[in-house]
């Protein structure tokens, strides 16, 4: 791989991200006029952080990541951040080729909907456990046995745990 501190490929990559600005905001403003609804898995999660329907978002976050290869000093960080500028760079030039966004489909709609609702009621299983996990322990507390309540409360904690987890999980959800 070449080296991305001379000037040279520095400003090529500045009028390559100005490109990409001008092709995001023509499909950003299509797909508004159009009310397209636009999946928010365009890129890979370990290639760019942004989880967005907006194009220019994307842009943006490569113009953020060119901004601390500048300020980056050490060699090795320079190296690292370099290489996911380019694979940036090269994502966002093959997707904008197409000169538009992957849409969600309606098939993939209902299939995260369905999703959705199978975490709730899973949620709704998981709270009836630990409805009766605590009257367990409650149960084992009462007749003092030691070993019984210890093996009731990691018991419980396990469920909250998982309850926890399916909470985390139906919040992305919300989030979007």
């Amino acid at each position: 791989m070449r080296p991305i501190n001379d000037l040279t490929s520095i400003q090529h990559i500045e009028r390559l991200l100005n490109e990409f600005s001008e092709q995001a905001l023509h499909i950003d403003e299509d797909n508004r006029r159009r009310s397209k609804k636009v999946t928010e898995q365009w890129f890979s999660p370990s290639l760019f952080q942004t989880r967005s329907s907006v194009a220019l978002d994307y842009v943006k976050e490569t113009e953020r990541l060119l901004a601390q290869l500048l300020q980056t000093t050490s060699k090795e960080s320079q190296r690292y951040v370099a290489e996911k500028l380019c694979a940036q760079v090269e994502a966002l030039a093959t997707a904008l080729r197409s000169d538009k966004l992957p849409e969600m489909g309606e098939e993939q709609r209902e299939v995260k909907a369905n999703n959705y609702q199978k975490l709730h009621e899973q949620l709704v299983t998981y709270r009836g456990y630990e409805r009766r996990l605590t009257e367990n322990l409650e149960n084992a507390q009462s007749k003092g046995g030691q070993d019984v309540i210890q093996a009731a409360q990691k018991r419980l904690n396990r469920c909250q745990m998982a309850i926890d987890q399916l909470e985390r999980q139906i919040q992305r959800y919300d989030e979007g």
